[in-house]
Parts: structure tokens; sequence; C-alpha cells
């Protein structure tokens, strides 16, 4: 069977989800562990952040963990802040150190057109969510089914810890 997906066909809209602790603006990189279909992404979270999902004490450095269930594709590489100009997405709203779902995302349409090709009819295809973390050196990008905020915590070692645990 030959995939029929047309990009053009779709309407790739950026969407802030205020639901998840914004990334940090300093230097510290995130961190991801992973499975065949869960993802989890560890960050420092913005400043702004600590009172909402603290409190922290003063010596802390607040990690987040985000888990990304039924994850069938996901990356981390550039572009970072200085260049999220040539995102394809960045013409839609993508913005720095903020976290995005894609909604009617052509990247979402082309994975199922591929999955669709693929799969036998006998199973119901999985909705896929496209979601964007933007950083100072990286951009995180994922499609899965559904994330959750697994905890944050006060330090980026006790965060990483967490997940390996919940990926095993």
């Amino acid at each position: 069977m030959v995939s029929t997906f047309d990009a053009s066909q779709q309407e790739d809209q950026v969407v802030l989800l205020d639901s998840v602790p914004q990334p940090a603006t300093d230097a510290a990189e995130p961190f991801i562990v992973a499975s065949d279909r869960r993802v989890i992404l560890t960050y420092p979270i913005a400043e702004s952040d600590f009172e909402r999902f603290g409190p922290f004490d003063p010596d802390d450095d607040p990690f987040c963990a985000v888990l990304f269930a039924d994850a069938g594709f996901h990356r981390l590489g550039p572009p970072g802040d200085a260049d999220l100009s040539v995102h394809p997405l960045a013409g839609q709203g993508l913005c720095s150190y903020a976290v995005h779902e894609v909604v009617n995302s052509s990247l979402c349409a082309e994975l199922a057109a591929v999955a669709n090709d693929d799969a036998s009819m006998a199973t119901a295809p999985l909705v896929r969510r496209h979601f964007v973390i933007t950083f100072q050196a990286s951009t995180f990008e994922c499609v899965a089914s559904d994330y959750t905020v697994i905890g944050v915590f006060g330090a980026g070692e006790i965060a990483s810890r967490e997940a390996f645990a919940l990926v095993r």
C-alpha cells in the first residue's frame, strides 16, 4: 500500500502547556531515559515555577520529570534558543524555554500514515499527540499518547533516579 500523506493538508498549531513546569534558562541540560514505548524527560524548572511546584529549600536546584506514554517518536537536539527561528514550527508560535503541544500536527499525521501502512487492520490506531519543549542548547520533541508530570524534585540526581526507576 502506498502512503497518501500530504503535509500541506495539516495546519500545525502550537499551544503553550501551562500544566507542565517551564524549563529554566540556565545551562543545565535535559536528560532522557527511554524504553520501547516510554520516554521520561528530566530538566531544571524555571525559577518562576518554584512557588507553583514547590516549596523548595534555598539550596535546591529543582528538576521535573515528565513521562510520555506510548511514545512512537522522540528526539533531543538542535535547534537551541539562539537558532530556534530555523525550527519548522517557529512561525506557528514555538517559543524559547517553554512546553508546547502541537495541535493538528503534521508529524503525527505522517507517523500515523506510516503506521497504517504497516499495521494490521485488527487493532485500533493509537491517538498520538505531539509535544515540543525548548531549552537553551536543544529542543525536545515527542509523539506520544499523553504526558504526565511524575514529579518535581529538589535536584537533578533525584529526578534522574526516579526516571530510571519508572522506565523499567
